[in-house]
Order: C-alpha cells, then structure tokens, then sequence
C-alpha cells in the first residue's frame, strides 16, 4: 500500500508541475504576441510621425510662397494643418494602445511601493504579495 500512495504522489506532483509549465507557457504567448503587438504599433507611430514631417515642411513651404508671391494658398495650408492634428490625435490613440499592452509593474498593496519582478513578498515592509 505504501508504495502505491507514493506513486499516486508522484503522479499528482508530475501533474501539479505540468499545470505550472503550461501556464508559464502561456504567459510566455501572451508576452510575446503582445511583444509583437508593440513592435506593429511603433512602427505604425514612426510612419504617422514622418507624414507629420512632411506636413510640417509642406506648411512651411506654402507658408514661404504665399508670403514672397502673395499667392493665395490659405485653404491649402489649413487643410494641411487639419490632416496634421488628426495625424497627431492618431498617434496619441496608438501610444495610448501601446501603453496598455506593456506590462505594469507589482505595486505593494501596503506600502505602495513598485516591486521588482518575480517578488513574493516586498522588499519595503515585507508584505506578502503573490501567492506562491
């Protein structure tokens, strides 16, 4: 009998530590498609940045001409200005995306202190964080 009892142990134990393998297995997935996520949204922002530049050099430009030929190009410039705030308002929308994939530090529910990653207890007050 004693020998079954330990095999059923080891049994629950070898279970108990696929359980832990699986779901580091799937924090891992979630960090690195959020990974990803990030990495398509910075890229999204820098091409939406570089736009804006040419806005900005196309603003100037008309800018420049209306002031040396007098002509009338204030449609054309406020037209320009309008597509670059809704350019910036995207980006904003983008980084706020951005922002809410990245992963947050463990904040101390007594001290309120940030807390390194893979803590247990806190190193501030010594508080006990994470269930182990």
């Amino acid at each position: 009998m004693d020998i079954l009892q330990k095999m059923t142990q080891k049994a629950r134990d070898v279970g108990d530590r696929a359980k832990d393998i699986t779901l580091k297995a799937s924090e891992i997935r979630y960090r690195s498609s959020s990974l990803i996520e990030v990495t398509k949204l910075k890229y999204e922002i820098s091409k939406l940045e570089k736009e804006m530049e040419n806005n900005f050099a196309g603003i100037g430009l008309l800018v420049y001409r209306q002031s040396q030929k007098q002509e009338k190009l204030q449609d054309e410039i406020e037209r320009l200005i309008e597509v670059t705030r809704e350019l910036d308002e995207e980006i904003k929308a983008l980084e706020n995306k951005m922002f809410e994939l990245q992963p947050r530090p463990l904040i101390c529910p007594n001290c309120n202190e940030e807390l390194p990653p893979g803590g247990v207890y806190c190193s501030f007050c010594g508080e006990k964080v994470v269930d182990a």
